[in-house]
């Protein structure tokens, strides 16, 4: 049974590939839809005394394409849906995604370090995406590592750290990217918790905390 709900996975992705031609062309985003965004924003916490300066983020160059790519778990077979694209280059929606969801939690700023005022400290983020599956109507995987600089702050140190989040998702593009918005989500919290020193588990409902180092 395992063996043939795979193969009807990679036949609705291939089905959906060969329609690119016939059918219109879609575009997706990471940032979530409005109504979650306000939600998640009145339930942010009391703003901290600094800003955030979130970097360009890299991305698996099999998936940095316009085109959403998904993949076939038991096999290396990736296929690019040409007719379901990435509003933006997927670097900048994963960049996006995350600077909106660590400014609405924490009730920062987004800066550039250089054009910031100089007494302001910063935290300089900094992240590296190891994995970014999309297993149609299974799941949505982002796995990644990143650094937290601290600019302007005395005493503060660098961490290192790494997560893995995985969102199960029913059939449909609509349903796989919003698995991949819930899992910038989950990120984004994890992230926020460390910038105001929250120590609370972080680990459940598909987001493993790998492990931080500090230097």
């Amino acid at each position: 049974m395992h063996g043939l709900k795979m193969t009807t996975i990679v036949l609705a992705a291939t089905l959906l590939a060969a329609c690119a031609s016939s059918k219109p062309s879609h575009y997706y985003t990471l940032l979530p839809p409005a109504s979650a965004a306000q939600t998640s924003s009145a339930a942010g916490a009391a703003q901290p005394e600094f800003a955030i300066s979130v970097q360009a983020v890299q991305v698996p160059e099999q998936v940095d394409k316009p085109q959403i790519v998904v993949s076939d778990p038991n096999s290396a077979q990736v296929i690019p849906l040409n007719n379901s694209l990435w509003a933006s280059p997927l670097s900048d929606e994963i960049r996006n995604a995350l600077s909106d969801g660590i400014s609405r939690r924490l009730g920062v700023l987004d800066v550039a370090v250089t054009g910031a005022p100089e007494q302001l400290p910063v935290w300089r983020i900094t992240m590296n995406v190891q994995r970014f599956d999309s297993v149609y109507g299974e799941r949505a995987l982002i796995d990644a590592t990143w650094r937290l600089s601290p600019v302007r702050q005395p005493g503060k140190k660098t961490a290192l750290c790494r997560a893995e989040a995985r969102v199960e998702v029913g059939e449909g593009m609509s349903a796989l990217v919003a698995g991949h918005q819930a899992a910038m989500e989950q990120l984004s919290v994890l992230i926020a918790k460390q910038l105001r020193g929250d120590a609370s588990a972080v680990s459940g409902n598909g987001l493993t905390l790998k492990g931080c180092t500090f230097s």
